[in-house]
């Protein structure tokens, strides 16, 4: 219990690109032998994942909302926690994944706008946000002390 309050208590960086994607920007992508299914999770998110022979391959949440969001003036679900096994990785499984939550939320006109956030150096995530379809919306650094965020900068895509 002092360990979950020390943490919450201590400074973090954060260094995101934050990805976006609207109904209109939702693009096809080659269907793959696999299906995605859901669920919720104990803390009350959306697990997303493949199974193959039995083992969970990759596995996405869908957030319900992000406090970052609101340094940009945005607001919605965001997509996160993505993880593909290393053996199936380069088989388009998280363009593939992320893509279709992102059309579940848009179609069913759950929210106007899906996000992603990743980090920048993380270049294998950004190739599969990028051929999914989310466009980049935002860059943002700053430090979070509790749910204080300072020292904020912002560098919005045109």
């Amino acid at each position: 219990m002092i360990s979950k309050i020390k943490k919450a208590f201590r400074t973090v960086s954060i260094d995101l690109l934050v990805y976006s994607m609207t109904a209109d920007e939702i693009i096809p992508l080659p269907e793959l032998p696999y299906k995605v299914l859901s669920e919720e999770d104990s803390k009350g998110r959306r697990k997303y994942f493949i199974t193959d022979n039995g083992q969970i391959i990759h596995s996405s949440f869908l957030f319900r909302k992000l406090n970052v969001l609101k340094l940009i003036n945005e607001k919605g679900p965001a997509i996160g926690d993505c993880v593909t096994i290393p053996e199936y990785k380069g088989k388009s499984i998280y363009p593939f994944v992320i893509r279709q939550i992102a059309a579940e939320i848009l179609l069913s006109k759950q929210s106007r706008k899906v996000f992603i956030l990743v980090h920048p150096e993380n270049a294998s995530s950004i190739r599969g946000i990028e051929k999914a379809g989310f466009r980049l919306l935002a860059k943002i650094t700053a430090k979070r002390f509790f749910l204080f965020y300072y020292d904020v900068k912002i560098k919005k895509q045109a």
